[in-house]
């Protein structure tokens, strides 16, 4: 009675020890390229500070916000940003900024070096776009906001897509964010 008593308990014990662990979730980046950048004749303003890069909800969480073709959105266990959203961003914000041509200066956030503008960025989508059918998209929705001393300078909008259908999601992500930075930043 022992011994089967015995046998019973070691089962829990090591099923979990027999059965796979489950498949990790792939970390992603956001790293756009200077190249997929509009660049600027010449430069239009002076030094500029990527202030903020803000990501609103829901796309502001780790795991890949997944548009659904029912109009809800979900989130990839599978795939997640390596870091948050607006951290990613920032990075690339700047990068971006500096690529096209539009300032003559580009300084980080933390800098202690004066500039005369502040870029603001706000990115109101951030997903992956799976409402046709087979298809899956990189979007990327934002407003960017110049801001000159304490008045507002000029505000646009950009949108970049990128298709995703690949698996690469740095890839697509960072041309969708490329493409969205870049338009916003032609329009200031």
């Amino acid at each position: 009675m022992n011994i089967k008593l015995g046998a019973l308990c070691a089962v829990p014990a090591i099923a979990g020890c027999l059965s796979g662990a489950p498949k990790a979730s792939v970390n992603w980046t956001v790293e756009p390229s200077a190249s997929a950048v509009a660049r600027a004749q010449a430069p239009k303003y002076g030094a500029v500070r990527v202030a903020q890069v803000q990501v609103r909800a829901p796309y502001d969480g780790l795991r890949l916000a997944v548009l659904r073709r029912d109009g809800s959105v979900a989130f990839d266990a599978f795939n997640s940003f390596a870091a948050s959203p607006s951290a990613l961003l920032r990075g690339a914000a700047q990068d971006v900024a500096e690529a096209s041509g539009v300032f003559g200066c580009v300084l980080h956030q933390t800098s202690s070096a004066a500039a005369p503008h502040v870029l603001e960025v706000t990115v109101t989508r951030l997903a992956l776009d799976c409402r046709v059918e087979g298809a899956r998209i990189a979007t990327v929705e934002l407003a960017a906001t110049l801001v000159g001393g304490r008045d507002v300078v000029g505000v646009a909008r950009g949108a970049g897509t990128f298709p995703a259908g690949s698996g690469d999601y740095t890839a697509a992500f960072s041309a969708a964010f490329s493409a969205a930075m870049s338009e916003a930043l032609g329009k200031l």
